[in-house]
């Protein structure tokens, strides 16, 4: 009985999975009435083409063609003859994840042969680096010609990262100046005040041609310079004023100073709006030719101040690199009168005269090292009083023109050249024309870090009192040379040599000065200077010639 019952589970087994494995090629089997199933009756001739279907053994591992899904003809399980329920197919078991599953190593990816790493460097105050200079060194000393930079004997292993390096600390910055005054700020102006005061002696204080004493002197100036920082707009100022007090001469104290101002407003990129102005206070020698009487013994017993105020507007106008300035100018002279000792009085605040002009220009930058220029200048003197002291009608129109060029040779050789043509007609007949080229240079040569060459040259027409003289054309030529022994010692030598030519008559003078000037800074702000000139001029004037040696030392202070 047993037996009975093995065989006819088996044998539905083997149904059930040749209905699985083709539903379309075999029909479900069932047995008639009072008909038992027995492996012995089933006829399976039939299904040897078909693939063999392997056996179940459990419902944890069922082959992949048991979990396709099935057909609505599969569905309807056939009844086994054992008479126990069939519930279908076997279902796999789903396997969750853990709760909170550690995360997986993270693994390095793996070198790249193409982009290895730099080697490694020693720090250059590490043993490696010092045993490689020595290394050098001994190379060196054995007469070695060939590359130094030898491998270390001990090379860093490949693949190895080098390190970040500590930063060094960055070098502090050199002054290039370091005993230049540092000024004081009010705003973004920076401004230089300065006071020198000095004491010393002078051979000859009226420039007199004979029956003069020597003399010490005290002398104080007082300055200062104006400087903006401002990213558009410029102003630049220099002032002097200085008075000298000599101990031993009367009536040869003197005052004497300069200043100037300039400042520009950019209106917009190429068009610029320049405003200047200018003032110089000076005084005439007794033996000047304008001066001079013919009585005998009738000598000046002051020095006659001389003050001139100018200022100036224009506006330049760029196109590129061609600039174009149109410039108005007015200048006010004064004269102070002379007094003889004989009590008479020349009047000399009569020959005061303004002076008007206009004053164009162009320059086209043909390179960054050199700017050509064409100027022109046309003004109009008309003096206080129509005639001078002496009856001369002096007033007079000029007109001058130049061509000139900035250049820069070399970072040693910068300056200015230009040359021209001047005239002036007075509207005194009797008077001739004053005129003469114009010659005016300046150039700069840094020979040296701490040698510095300098050469002026210029030409200026001026008005005199001189009878029967138009006027003078002066020109002169100065040299200097500087030269830094330390970085706060300086020595100057210096010479001028200039020429005033009065034209109408015949009267010539040439002065000859060379000097040389020391200037120890102590600290920024006190400077010891030292200095000695001497002068001499020679004049085709009676009574005019003269010679004098000054020598000088004192202080300056500049915050």
């Amino acid at each position: 009985m047993a037996s009975a019952k093995f065989q006819s589970r088996a044998a539905a087994t083997t149904l059930i999975a040749l209905s699985l494995a083709a539903p379309a090629a075999v029909a479900p089997l069932r047995p008639a009435e009072g008909q038992t199933l027995s492996p012995s009756s089933l006829d399976i001739t039939p299904l040897r083409d078909l693939p063999t279907v392997p056996s179940i053994p459990g419902p944890e591992a069922a082959p992949p063609s048991v979990l396709q899904p099935m057909t609505q003809e599969r569905r309807a399980a056939p009844e086994l003859p054992s008479g126990a329920p069939n519930y279908g197919l076997p279902r796999v078991r789903a396997r969750l994840p853990k709760p909170n599953p550690p995360p997986a190593p993270l693994k390095p990816p793996p070198l790249s042969p193409a982009h290895p790493l730099p080697p490694l460097e020693a720090y250059k105050t590490s043993i490696q680096a010092k045993e490689k200079i020595k290394r050098q060194a001994r190379l060196r000393m054995r007469g070695f010609r060939g590359a130094l930079d030898l491998p270390a004997e001990r090379p860093p292993p490949p693949n190895v990262a080098l390190p970040a390096q500590i930063p060094a600390k960055p070098k502090p910055l050199v002054d290039p100046n370091p005993y230049a005054p540092l000024g004081l700020g009010v705003g973004s102006l920076r401004l230089y005040p300065y006071a020198e005061p000095t004491y010393g002696y002078d051979t000859n204080p009226n420039r007199l041609t004979s029956g003069y004493q020597g003399s010490k002197y005290f002398r104080i100036d007082a300055g200062l310079r104006l400087r903006s920082e401002w990213s558009r707009d410029e102003i630049q100022g220099n002032l002097r004023l200085g008075y000298v007090d000599y101990f031993s001469v009367d009536n040869a104290d003197r005052p004497d100073g300069v200043g100037d101002v300039f400042y520009r407003w950019d209106v917009a990129r190429d068009t610029k709006l320049k405003l200047e102005g200018k003032f110089t206070l000076d005084s005439q020698r007794p033996g000047a030719p304008g001066l001079v009487t013919s009585l005998p013994n009738v000598t000046v017993v002051n020095r006659p101040l001389i003050v001139s105020l100018g200022t100036a507007a224009g506006v330049t106008q760029s196109f590129g690199r061609l600039d174009v300035t149109m410039r108005g100018t007015f200048d006010r002279w004064i004269f102070q009168n002379a007094y003889y000792n004989d009590g008479s009085t020349l009047n000399l605040m009569s020959t005061s005269y303004n002076d008007p002009g206009i004053n164009p220009r162009i320059s086209y930058e043909l390179t960054p090292s050199m700017k050509p220029y064409l100027e022109a200048t046309l003004d109009k003197r008309v003096h206080d009083s129509w005639l001078d002291p002496y009856g001369y009608a002096r007033d007079s129109t000029g007109v001058s023109g130049r061509a000139g060029t900035t250049f820069k040779i070399t970072d040693l050789v910068t300056g200015e050249a230009s040359g021209g043509y001047a005239q002036r007609d007075y509207a005194d007949p009797r008077l001739p024309r004053l005129r003469g080229p114009l010659i005016d240079a300046a150039i700069i040569y840094t020979a040296t870090p701490l040698t510095t060459v300098t050469l002026r040259a210029g030409t200026t027409l001026s008005e005199t009192t001189l009878q029967g003289a138009a006027g003078v054309l002066s020109r002169n030529v100065t040299f200097d040379v500087t030269h830094a022994m330390f970085r706060n010692f300086t020595i100057t030598a210096t010479g001028s040599y200039q020429t005033n030519n009065y034209q109408g008559a015949d009267t010539f003078e040439q002065v000859g000065t060379a000097g040389v000037k020391l200037e120890y800074k102590l600290t920024r702000s006190i400077s010891i200077k030292g200095s000695y000139f001497w002068q001499r001029l020679v004049s085709s004037t009676a009574n005019s010639n003269f010679t004098a040696n000054v020598i000088m030392g004192g202080l300056r202070f500049e915050p």
